[in-house]
């Protein structure tokens, strides 16, 4: 009697706590474009939580934070572009992000992520640009020391070391 009751009250509490929806096993989810995690929740939930994505096929498994703070009250959290690698093994965790709730409230079934985002690239030309800048100014001063000097009949940047300054 008492291990039915233990099962009874065991299975109650998991139909009332926070349970990912989606994604579901066997889904597939290219994080390259727009993907969602959603859950149902009551009200003795907590008020928010972070999302962690976990490659369970790596050894040591990979962990990432999708977000942090996701109001339970949503139901559903999209993004795009994220990088995390191609893994037939990956599941979704929320876990708990106050002093009432740590550890892992929710884990969504195995899934497959079939391709990674891109990481932001940066460009040179900026920098390239900067060091062009540079070079024309310090062009530009040098000569027109030498003008000045030239005019004054001596070597002017030579004479004050302007050479050494630039």
């Amino acid at each position: 009697m008492l291990s039915r009751t233990f099962v009874l009250a065991s299975l109650l509490a998991a139909a009332s706590a926070i349970q990912i929806t989606a994604p579901k096993l066997g889904d597939k989810w290219d994080l390259s474009g727009t993907n969602s995690v959603e859950w149902s929740s009551v009200s003795t939930d907590p008020t928010s939580f972070d999302i962690v994505i976990i490659d369970q096929g790596a050894s040591p498994a990979k962990t990432m934070t999708l977000a942090k703070g996701v109001s339970t009250s949503a139901g559903k959290y999209d993004f795009s572009n994220f990088v995390f690698g191609p893994s037939n093994d990956v599941q979704i965790n929320l876990t708990g992000n106050s002093q009432n709730s740590t550890g892992i409230i929710a884990q969504s079934q195995q899934f497959e992520v079939t391709k990674s985002g891109t990481a932001p690239s940066s460009t040179s030309s900026a920098s390239g640009t900067a060091t062009a800048a540079t070079s024309a100014s310090t062009a530009t001063n040098t000569n027109s020391a030498t003008k000045l000097g030239s005019t004054l009949g001596f070597a002017l940047p030579a004479l004050l070391g302007l050479n050494m300054l630039m």
